[in-house]
């Protein structure tokens, strides 16, 4: 199946799962608030004639015969609010009055209705919700759901009629006629339908010039990248939208362009890794595969002193500033010394020498480098002086010794490291020149391989957090370089 006519049918099947979801919650919504708006209407109009009824006359008229004067007074009381409340959306069928049977507390009995035929007096109440009546006497209530029978579909409210001492002396009930509202309201959810029905027709209309101009976008751009991927990088995307395959024929363009233009990449590639490692992986015959060596390398660690303290206490901008401005001069200081930048650690910076080519005077590079990364802080330090910055002091620990150096990663994102008890050790001297106070802390083996090379000072044997021998540690003075 092409994936245009895929496209159509997932539209087509979005489109109508829609509608008919929509047709559903409009007719849930729809019935529920047109039924809330009759129970509101109806137990508005409960609660308002209960307190308009002279109580007196209520509890005389609800004793009396038919054609007695309280009666008929009442009667035409109830027939006036009756008359008052009665709409052209919304029908009050009949308003009456009910009383607790004086022989049987459980029973009520009809008092006086407004109807044309009325109920006779003092007959029971039989109607289903006479028990939730009989519960909510004391206040207001509405039934909770339309009552159907055999002389329509209803919505009954009922109020209490209280005395000037507040004691129930009857209940007022009010019948709301909803066959004429759910009638409409069957009405509009026809509407609904056949809007819904055409909105379906006018969607799959849209679906299939939709997906036909997605899959002639598609097309146009397959082509073009399989000649590029033919060796014709001259080709091009010709789509100039304003939508992602207009971007997405923009990038496939400039990437043609990328493909041309080798030696400004091979360039740009240079800025993040040594000449070294972009020699090693550009003369490379075979893809980089992960694998790794063990090899002799020295190992170096800076790091900036308090730089939280430091970056909480500066705006963002001009921390970001202030490291980029700083990771320039201490770069070029390791690439200057044979060495590889391996990554940045937040402020901090690991390198390594002797790999991935052989150094001989690797310990003497770097040794010489952290040397150098401390004159260029100097310097650096000096001119932000001037420039109302803050000056920063750096500690760096250098430690040679065996690690496995190789590509880690994945196939999509590879990174030259080296790993190994040698790369803890020069991590652990670089934290370790803030207890002994020295700028520059180096470990017995770095010293071995350059001791004729500086001026050492030793500063004795010392246990390295996390490991238990001790090691021996030199320092350089930097005042003799």
């Amino acid at each position: 199946m092409k994936y245009r006519t895929k496209l159509y049918i997932a539209l087509v099947a979005v489109a109508t799962a829609s509608i008919i979801l929509g047709l559903v919650i409009f007719s849930v919504e729809t019935e529920k608030l047109i039924f809330k708006m009759l129970q509101s209407r109806s137990l508005s109009v409960a609660s308002t004639a209960a307190v308009q009824l002279n109580p007196e006359l209520v509890q005389k008229a609800n004793l009396s015969k038919m054609g007695s004067p309280e009666y008929d007074t009442l009667r035409i009381e109830l027939q006036k609010i009756t008359a008052a409340n009665r709409r052209n959306d919304i029908y009050i069928s009949d308003i009456y009055t009910l009383y607790i049977n004086p022989k049987n507390d459980q029973e009520m009995l009809y008092g006086v209705d407004a109807a044309i035929s009325p109920e006779t007096p003092a007959t029971p109440y039989k109607d289903s919700d006479l028990p939730q009546i009989l519960e909510h006497r004391n206040f207001p209530y509405v039934d909770n759901h339309f009552v159907a029978d055999q002389w329509g579909l209803w919505l009954s409210a009922y109020a209490p009629i209280k005395d000037a001492d507040g004691k129930i002396i009857a209940t007022l009930g009010v019948d709301m006629n909803a066959k004429d509202v759910h009638v409409r309201s069957q009405q509009l959810l026809r509407y609904a339908i056949w809007g819904l029905l055409a909105s379906l027709v006018l969607s799959i209309v849209i679906a299939y010039f939709l997906s036909k101009k997605v899959t002639l976008s598609l097309d146009h751009i397959c082509g073009v990248v399989k000649e590029i991927g033919e060796g014709n990088l001259e080709a091009k995307s010709t789509i100039e939208t304003d939508d992602e395959f207009g971007l997405l024929s923009h990038r496939i363009n400039d990437m043609s362009k990328g493909l041309r233009e080798r030696e400004r990449l091979k360039m740009s590639f240079a800025r993040y890794v040594s000449t070294h490692v972009m020699e090693k992986i550009l003369n490379s015959e075979t893809p980089l595969k992960l694998e790794g060596e063990r090899r002799k390398v020295t190992i170096l660690f800076s790091d900036i002193r308090q730089f939280t303290q430091l970056a909480e206490n500066l705006p963002p901008e001009e921390v970001v500033h202030l490291l980029n401005e700083y990771f320039e001069v201490m770069i070029e200081a390791i690439f200057s010394h044979s060495g590889t930048l391996d990554k940045f650690i937040g402020d901090g910076i690991m390198a390594e020498f002797g790999a991935p080519l052989d150094d001989d005077q690797q310990e003497e590079h770097a040794i010489r480098a952290a040397i150098a990364m401390q004159k260029e802080l100097e310097k650096l330090s000096a001119k932000w002086e001037k420039e109302n910055k803050p000056r920063i002091l750096m500690g760096i620990g250098i430690h040679t010794g065996d690690a496995v150096l190789g590509n880690i990663g994945s196939e999509k994102r590879i990174e030259y490291t080296a790993i190994g008890d040698a790369v803890n050790v020069a991590s652990r001297l670089e934290q370790a020149t803030k207890v002994l106070k020295a700028p520059i802390l180096i470990s017995e083996t770095t010293y071995l391989g350059a001791k004729d090379k500086f001026n050492f000072k030793d500063l004795g044997s010392m246990t390295l957090p996390g490991r238990k021998e001790q090691i021996k540690v030199y320092t350089i003075n930097l005042g003799s370089y």
